[in-house]
């Protein structure tokens, strides 16, 4: 007699379903990162920017002053858009850690009771093994008489 988890093709689903919300997660992730990496290249570059103007404040002529100014106003644009798309990023990957760690709960739950079912098979056995040997053992009493 072999173990046959009735529930097998749902527990196969549920570890798809899983490792495709652990990818979703991944790739989420790695979005997340590449739009922190572009945040702090735009804060980085106005820093930039302001030490320069600072230094060359002096020797430079108002129209090449009011250029700098208009290009730093753009950046903090860009670093506020920027910050935007971060958050929303953000929240995206807080949707997606809740979905994958639903999956593993519902796969882990299958899991266990697949354990469950498997460890009552073996105590069934078990005592089909016992009942057989009773009566072997019965009968070779019997026959003995």
């Amino acid at each position: 007699m072999k173990f046959n988890f009735r529930l097998e093709r749902v527990l196969n689903y549920k570890k798809t379903v899983e490792d495709l919300k652990k990818n979703q997660y991944g790739s989420v992730k790695q979005r997340l990162n590449r739009e922190e990496n572009k945040l702090d290249s735009f804060i980085k570059h106005k820093k930039n920017l302001l030490n320069e103007k600072d230094s060359t404040i002096v020797k430079t002529r108002v129209g090449n002053l009011v250029l700098y100014n208009n290009y730093i106003k753009d950046i903090n644009e860009k670093i506020e858009n920027q910050k935007e798309i971060v958050s929303q990023v953000e929240k995206e990957l807080q949707i997606k850690r809740a979905e994958m760690i639903d999956a593993i709960k519902e796969k882990k739950m299958l899991e266990k009771l697949k354990e469950n079912e498997y460890e009552k098979y073996l105590y069934e056995l078990k005592k089909e093994e016992e009942k057989l040997n009773d009566t072997i053992v019965n009968f070779k009493v019997s026959t003995r008489q």
